[in-house]
């Protein structure tokens, strides 16, 4: 039996904000209640969730989509 891959991202999640709170990338952007929000969670015990709206999170993971997409290219490279 093959063992299965580690994720390489930490735990992210989109789920809706409980509450009205504050995006952690910018303060001056609010995600109502009910409004969908991208949830990170580093890794480790007792580490707090990171909430982000939706404008922030797809800059987030555009940014991250590229940056996988270059590693990616990096790793074909060295396979040559």
């Amino acid at each position: 039996m093959v063992a299965a891959h580690k994720s390489v991202l930490m735990r992210l999640e989109i789920r809706p904000a409980g509450n009205l709170c504050r995006c952690k990338h910018d303060k001056k952007h609010t995600i109502a209640k009910g409004e969908p929000r991208l949830v990170v969670r580093e890794t480790g015990p007792g580490t707090p969730e990171q909430g982000y709206c939706a404008d922030c999170e797809i800059a987030m993971l555009n940014r991250a989509s590229r940056r996988i997409d270059e590693l990616r290219e990096e790793v074909r490279a060295q396979m040559v």
